[in-house]
């Protein structure tokens, strides 16, 4: 394992600077949010398939992949309990059948060339859906312009991953603005103020002692991270197994409770020695509810002496909001120390690349756009 305060090292490991494009995710999310506030939404859009007409939606689907549609996870699980309407997310070409002329589509691609995401926004531009685009340009971009759909434009040059607080930051702003939520926009900024304080502590020049995202990293070397969450932090879960996965380079699972109490618990029970080289973490929160809290207790308590290590990730703040983001914001910062401390570099990214290389041959991409090129207005 290599030093987590050897600040020569890091620096060595990390050369694409991902560490110092974390710390600042306080001020992408206030940028994110402001790039959603100049957008304009209009109250129609006219295509050769009819008129796309904006108005109170009965469902919200948020299309994506990856990275992208991680923002869309976060606000689903930030307003289940407070939305009118669903608000879904979707992670594949086709679109569901419920899809219509009254479903606000989000379609969220960072670089803008998703061949999954192009091809459900040329189904839901068929089926006149109320569209909106996030991305940093590429076809989507282009398409939204010639169209005159509205489309929230986030900073080019980054992964998708690192891209986290552009693509959902106008989520929320989103939401607001059609009247379907009140409040997140205040709520944005405390936890961009929240996230700007804990910076200073999860630096690289902060020791490991003191550190929280490197004691985490540390006590994950040489296993496989297993991210429990509950309630609204099922979302959070799902977010740090995938940046275990592309930072860190290493397997990585997730479940949420009460959920895996029916049925994954089980199978840690395996006597072969198998779960030896598993570490867990469970995301707390001091304001959990009793029947969770007692099923963390016990969860804990049956696996701990069959695991590697049983850890907390411990959420801070008042605001849900603040709670997702904060527990959050430590676990990505631990995915980048854990790649550090290995000596994996956190933004290769080779097998993706690959895949996406191989499924371009198929040339979907190109056929989305071009189904989405005859349905302009000329």
């Amino acid at each position: 394992m290599r030093s987590l305060d050897d600040l020569a090292e890091l620096q060595r490991v990390d050369q694409k600077g991902m560490l110092r494009s974390y710390l600042r995710w306080h001020e992408a999310l206030l940028e994110g949010a402001r790039a959603a506030e100049r957008v304009e939404l209009p109250d129609a859009v006219r295509t050769r398939v009819g008129t796309i007409r904006y108005g109170q939606p009965r469902a919200v689907l948020i299309v994506g992949m990856g990275g992208s549609a991680a923002g869309g996870e976060l606000l689903r699980d930030l307003v289940w309990d407070s939305a009118p309407v669903p608000v879904l997310v979707w992670r594949d070409y086709h679109l569901p059948a419920f899809v219509g002329p009254e479903t606000l589509v989000i379609a969220v691609s960072y670089s803008g060339n998703t061949e999954e995401t192009l091809t459900a926004f040329s189904e839901a531009l068929e089926r006149k859906s109320m569209l909106i685009a996030i991305t940093s340009g590429g076809a989507l971009g282009e398409l939204c312009d010639a169209i005159g759909l509205p489309v929230v434009r986030v900073p080019r040059g980054l992964k998708p991953r690192m891209a986290l607080p552009y693509l959902f930051a106008p989520l929320p702003v989103l939401a607001e603005r059609l009247g379907l939520v009140d409040g997140l926009g205040e709520q944005l900024k405390a936890a961009a103020d929240l996230l700007r304080r804990m910076a200073g502590g999860l630096g690289p020049e902060v020791p490991t002692e003191r550190n929280e995202a490197k004691k985490l990293a540390r006590d994950l070397v040489g296993s496989i991270p297993v991210v429990y969450g509950f309630g609204f932090y099922r979302s959070v879960a799902l977010r740090l197994k995938t940046q275990f996965n592309e930072n860190s380079k290493v397997p990585s699972f997730y479940n949420w409770l009460p959920p895996m109490n029916h049925d994954e618990i089980l199978g840690w029970e395996n006597g072969s020695g198998l779960a030896e080289g598993f570490s867990i973490i469970f995301i707390r929160d001091a304001a959990e509810p009793p029947e969770i809290r007692r099923r963390i207790e016990i969860t804990r308590d049956l696996v701990a002496h069959r695991v590697a290590r049983v850890l907390e990730l411990w959420a801070r703040g008042e605001t849900r909001l603040e709670k997702m983001l904060s527990a959050l914001y430590v676990g990505e910062l631990a995915s980048l120390y854990l790649a550090i401390a290995s000596g994996v570099d956190p933004y290769a990214m080779e097998s993706i690349d690959a895949v996406k290389k191989r499924m371009a041959e198929l040339g979907l991409a190109e056929r989305a756009r071009a189904r989405v090129e005859r349905l302009l207005v000329r």
